[in-house]
């Protein structure tokens, strides 16, 4: 269904969810989303916006969960748009527990349809290396919000968020205290919260993780670790860091901090503009409205002649179907 939060502008039909900054999956979403940021002024949205719209219609999967498909509307939300650094129009993103993936090249069906396979894959893969049978300290996934950390699925991807992560044996119960409530601390300051109890306010800046070197199944060796507990941090295109001061909380949490300072910050976008004439976006408008009511008139008339064949379940369905695209052409009139 639609979203109360961001306002139906009626250019994408209501099986598309309207979406905004107040409604936007983030990584407490239970479902994977394909999401699109269009511009209503932008001839190349026109140019897809059937295609868009027929692979809505579908039944998508995605790593064996049902697919939701969204749209931003960057003429109204162009503050959100920029934030989110789209540079143009239409650009299709696929969204699952916190990580995201970017279309390149056209927007046809099959390659929307590729693209939503391969993220599936893309995010079971992901996801599968964050499963990790050696949990070490790190055992309750309602309380803490360290991820446990095989070394055979290692590194995690680095694609959205950095890490850091603690490389440790267990043992010494004042340090395991120590260390274990340490990471979940400045997990939690940092924005995480434990997989079983996500947090949808809270946005992560930097992940946590913690391998436990002293199980024969974790072989820290083979990443130079000798040390413990050494606690490293990895970031996408750049070589790991090790912490090389003693574990003491301030000066991890000030290492962390100025470490998240030195990240190259994303450029913001500019506000997406229209590239079509006004006479000519509403000449686009009107060929949609045109070709929705003679679906509708198609759709009626199958309508009518499944209710003479006394197929009356068929009837039901064209009626509903039909019912949701008079709003649909109701909202485009406006």
């Amino acid at each position: 269904g639609g979203s109360k939060s961001c306002s139906h502008t009626g250019f994408y039909p209501k099986k598309i969810v309207p979406l905004c900054e107040n409604h936007f999956p983030d990584i407490s979403s239970k479902h994977p989303w394909l999401v699109q940021f269009y511009h209503p002024g932008v001839r190349k949205v026109h140019d897809q916006r059937d295609d868009f719209e027929q692979l809505a219609s579908k039944k998508l999967m995605s790593g064996g969960a049902p697919v939701k498909v969204g749209a931003v509307d960057c003429a109204q939300n162009g503050e959100f748009c920029a934030k989110q650094g789209i540079s143009q129009a239409p650009t299709t993103r696929a969204i699952h527990a916190g990580n995201s993936r970017e279309l390149t090249g056209e927007h046809t069906l099959a390659a929307l349809e590729k693209f939503v396979e391969e993220s599936g894959k893309r995010f079971k893969e992901l996801d599968e290396a964050l499963r990790c049978e050696v949990k070490g300290l790190f055992t309750d996934a309602k309380k803490d919000s360290t991820i446990p950390l095989c070394t055979s699925s290692f590194p995690p991807s680095l694609e959205a968020l950095p890490w850091v992560v603690s490389f440790y044996e267990s043992g010494d119960r004042n340090k395991d205290k120590t260390m274990k409530g340490t990471m979940n601390r400045l997990a939690e300051k940092n924005g995480n919260s434990p997989p079983k109890k996500a947090d949808s306010r809270k946005v992560p800046k930097v992940r946590f993780g913690a391998i436990d070197c002293s199980e024969e199944k974790n072989n820290c060796g083979k990443f130079g670790v000798s040390t413990f507990p050494t606690v490293r941090w990895y970031q996408s295109g750049v070589d790991p860091v090790d912490f090389d001061s003693f574990f003491d909380s301030d000066e991890l949490k000030t290492w962390i901090s100025a470490k998240l300072k030195a990240m190259p910050k994303p450029e913001a976008a500019q506000l997406l503009e229209a590239d079509m004439a006004e006479g000519e976006a509403e000449a686009a408008q009107t060929d949609k409205l045109s070709s929705l009511k003679k679906e509708l008139e198609a759709m009626n008339k199958a309508k009518a002649e499944a209710a003479e064949k006394e197929d009356f379940a068929e009837a039901k369905k064209l009626k509903a179907a039909a019912k949701e695209l008079e709003k649909q052409i109701k909202k485009l009139e406006l």
